[in-house]
């Protein structure tokens, strides 16, 4: 890719530097936030090569280069030099929001910078669970225990890593925020608070002042809250200093005020919420029994997120201590993690975008095998929401599950669940969904549902289809305005407007056959169905009957695509070398 021609191209589209307030970008994407969305030519922007994608979301307009995006990142700063702090941007009085959505995609935006060094380190952690278990590695050597430090160390510290994200959202001095977190983490504080915690005594601060025992390693919410009050600090501090003394008094009186703010109040917030919710869970259990497991494994997702879940260890422990196993909390855990990893799985599969399913698959392993959500969470469910919600209901329903069987936990280590790999397009096999398919081994030929010149995908006139988003196959200029059933099967779907048709066969190929582009907006006219939903049909039954010279009259296309739209249940969909075809030419094999 030529960066720099890239960057130009994009720039003009959006507008030009003029248009631009700031630009950053997270692993996949550019993200513009611009002064006038409204000019900006978003097919020429999804035209220019090197671009997957765009979408608008959150006042930004983000743009998805994928793994080259920190190429094309620096080529637009050469060209602008634009602020790289987000700033933000007023609402529109008619942009209506949900304060949870904003959450999440606060969350998630702070966090998706984070996830290459997440998912590093949990990685490791999943080698030195398999390592060990193969005989490769002794756990009590120092090649462990150096292993353990590194795979431990970006989550150990993981509020640095999410401060110096967090900066960038709020606009605020990444170097003060990255302050405030080795604060919360330095050696000293710990040691301070550790032991004043064992003695049974309170840290204070100024000699009245109490400060809340807490651990804010591996949490995330505490120091979120921090950076978000530091540019309130920030600008007040800015305020009363004078002009000659803000390059020494400013940097003390910043970091001076946010520290006991982030230590006093906001970090202990989850602390005390961690030490109320462990009383409120377990007198749920007592009160609920097995249903509270399945109400802790739906919620636990949120429970990592606030770095609440480390409040529950001491507990697990002390159980596990005292009666010889844990039936709540740990199993509450386990169904969570495995959903979670399920979802993130799930989502490997059927994502069309190969980075994404890449970072969804690593995630997943990560999971399942090594029971580290983190890169998950923040990398995949809480993305795309859906999979969150799907995570949450299958955690719950396998906490149920399990509490209801009286399952208990003997010890706290990592389980280790086996499931097939994820294996890449170009192999031989693939997973396929039960209800509908099953791995083929032998190749099934689909006849062309429509008689004409064909044509690549690549081609067609629509991104929709020429980028594959919803699968596979060819494209066809009809030459006679009908389509005929290419195999044995049912009509899945027909519809509203007569221009596409959804067909399964009876091997479980699903295709769709879209009669011309934008041809919805003719509401129906020119298209007369044959079949209606739910009807079987047998190889060349017509299907449905349409006016070619009439839909290209009222000035539309007639390229019609023949779409695979369960492409990613198969190993190979390939598309036939003629140029012209009938209801009795093979367009399509899929294997």
């Amino acid at each position: 890719m030529d960066y720099e021609n890239t960057a130009k191209k994009i720039l003009q589209r959006v507008g030009g530097k003029d248009n631009v307030i700031n630009l950053v970008h997270c692993m996949t994407r550019l993200r513009f936030t611009l002064k006038d969305e409204s000019i900006v030519d978003d097919e020429a922007v999804k035209k220019t090569k090197g671009v997957m994608g765009i979408m608008k979301k959150g006042g930004q307009y983000q743009i998805i280069i994928g793994n080259d995006v920190g190429n094309v990142f620096n080529e637009l700063n050469k060209l602008g030099n634009f602020s790289n702090e987000v700033k933000e941007v007023p609402a529109k009085s008619n942009e209506k929001k949900n304060i949870f959505t904003m959450l999440m995609d606060t969350i998630s935006g702070i966090m998706a910078p984070v996830i290459p060094a997440i998912i590093g380190a949990a990685m490791i952690k999943v080698l030195l669970t398999l390592l060990p278990m193969i005989g490769v590695l002794s756990t009590n050597g120092q090649t462990y225990q150096l292993l353990s430090v590194i795979g431990d160390g970006a989550f150990f510290f993981m509020p640095v890593l999410i401060a110096i994200s967090a900066s960038k959202k709020f606009g605020t001095n990444m170097y003060y925020a990255a302050s405030i977190a080795l604060i919360m983490l330095h050696p000293n504080l710990i040691t301070l608070m550790n032991t004043a915690h064992d003695a049974g005594q309170t840290v204070k601060f100024l000699k009245y002042i109490p400060v809340t025992y807490a651990s804010y390693s591996y949490s995330v919410i505490p120091i979120i809250l921090a950076v978000y009050s530091l540019r309130y600090v920030e600008r007040f501090v800015d305020k009363i200093t004078p002009v000659v003394t803000k390059n020494f008094l400013k940097p003390m009186l910043v970091v001076l005020i946010e520290a006991p703010i982030a230590l006093i109040i906001l970090g202990p917030l989850g602390a005390i919420c961690g030490n109320g919710l462990s009383t409120v869970v377990y007198a749920i259990h007592d009160k609920l029994g097995f249903i509270a497991i399945g109400l802790v494994a739906g919620v636990y997702p949120f429970v990592v997120m606030a770095g609440m879940h480390h409040a529950f260890t001491p507990i697990k422990l002390g159980m596990i201590a005292t009666t010889g196993y844990e039936n709540f909390i740990c199993i509450g855990e386990l169904c969570s993690n495995m959903a979670q990893g399920a979802a993130s799985l799930a989502v490997a599969l059927r994502s069309k975008n190969k980075d994404f399913k890449q970072i969804a698959g690593s995630s997943a392993f990560s999971a399942l095998f090594a029971g580290i959500t983190e890169p998950v969470l923040y990398g995949v469910t809480l993305r795309l929401k859906r999979p969150m919600l799907g995570a949450c209901i299958g955690g719950a329903v396998g906490g149920l599950v399990g509490g209801f069987f009286q399952m208990k936990c003997f010890g706290i280590a990592t389980l280790i669940i086996g499931f097939e790999d994820i294996v890449d397009e170009d192999d031989d096999l693939d997973f396929v969904e039960e209800s509908n398919a099953q791995l083929l081994d032998n190749e099934i030929s689909i006849t062309s549902p429509v008689e004409g010149k064909v044509i690549p995908l690549t081609e067609v006139k629509d991104p929709t289809f020429s980028q594959e988003i919803l699968g596979k196959g060819a494209a066809i200029i009809p030459e006679k305005g009908v389509v005929y059933a290419p195999f044995d099967g049912k009509v899945d779907a027909v519809f509203e407007t007569g221009h596409a048709l959804g067909l399964v066969s009876e091997d479980g190929v699903e295709l769709l056959v879209h009669v011309g582009i934008d041809t919805v907006n003719l509401k129906g006219k020119h298209f007369t169905p044959k079949k209606k939903s739910g009807d079987t049909m047998k190889k060349g039954d017509i299907l449905l009957e349409f006016d070619i010279d009439k839909i290209k009259a009222d000035g539309y296309d007639v390229t019609t695509p023949i779409i695979i739209s369960n492409t990613e249940q198969f190993a190979k969909v390939k598309a036939c070398e003629d140029k012209v075809v009938t209801k009795e030419s093979k367009l399509l094999s899929v294997q």
